[in-house]
Order: structure tokens, then C-alpha cells, then sequence
């Protein structure tokens, strides 16, 4: 199942019952960032996290936070969790993409080193499609080859 490239709001059932419980909310955003080395990146660059409050609360102070490169961010794309453990997929989706996972290292507002795991150097279409595996359970029958950029069957 693949998710159109309008990326909207998606129910993500992971066990259904007749109690559906929102569990929280994937979301997947671009850098606004200034830098050079970041927005020579933008079409190709997604932070994808979860989150169990409001993406727009999530993102409110991006500019000052290194897990969003220092900088404001635009959303792309949320997805609605339902009787999904919030921490489980975003694991399941990060080592998913690890391959793909930009090696960047920041200074926070303190002059410390930040090393930011959740941004990858994917295709969008590439992104929603993962999530739509994720969706169906497909998901471990395939990895995310890095010299293609493209998700493949095992």
C-alpha cells in the first residue's frame, strides 16, 4: 500500500479493536535552515519523528532545539498513530532509514555538540511509502537500499 504523494492524515491501525486508541502522531518535516551545508539538502532532507502531544507544539521552538538543525521547520506530512506504541515505530523507522540517517554535528545554543538522529536523506516518495508498509505489516519483508534510494524487497 502506498500512500499518495499528497501525504495527508492517515490512521496508522496498528492492532485493531473497537476501542481505537490515538497513540500519538508520525510526523515528517523540511529544514527552513540558512546553512549552506543544510539547505543545499532541501527536497532530500525529512526529519521523521513521533511524537505523543501536537506536532504543531513538537515544532513551536525548532529554531532553538539541535534535534531540528537549529532552525525552523516546515511540516510535510502527519500521520495519525492508533494502538501503536509511539516509541516501538519510531525505532522500527529509524533503523529502518538508518542507512540514509545524515551524519551532521551541531552546536546547541550552549556551544555543545549535538549529533541529530533523526534526519535522513530520502525520497518523500520513498518516506510515504515506508509508513504504508509499516501500515500493512510489509514492512520487514523489505530494507531501504541507500545506493538506489529506493525501498526493496529482501
Amino acid at each position: 500500500m502506498t500512500l499518495g504523494t499528497a501525504c495527508l492524515a492517515t490512521l496508522l491501525r496498528m492492532s485493531g479493536t473497537d476501542d481505537d486508541r490515538q497513540t500519538g502522531m508520525i510526523y515528517v518535516v523540511r529544514s527552513l535552515s540558512s546553512d549552506p551545508e543544510i539547505s543545499k539538502l532541501d527536497g532530500q532532507l525529512f526529519k521523521i519523528g513521533v511524537t505523543t502531544g501536537s506536532v504543531k507544539d513538537r515544532i513551536r521552538a525548532a529554531k532553538d532545539d539541535p534535534t531540528f538543525l537549529m532552525a525552523p521547520v516546515h511540516p510535510v506530512c502527519t500521520f495519525t498513530l492508533l494502538n501503536a506504541d509511539p516509541v516501538k515505530v519510531e525505532n522500527l523507522i529509524h533503523r529502518f532509514f538508518a542507512e540514509a540517517r545524515l551524519d551532521i554535528e551541531l552546536k546547541d545554543r550552549f556551544g555543545k555538540p549535538i549529533n541529530p538522529r533523526e534526519w535522513f536523506l530520502i525520497p518523500l516518495p520513498q518516506i510515504e511509502r515506508a509508513i504504508g508498509m509499516l501500515i500493512n505489516g510489509s514492512i520487514i519483508d523489505y530494507h531501504y537500499d541507500i545506493g538506489t534510494a529506493k525501498i526493496i524487497e529482501n
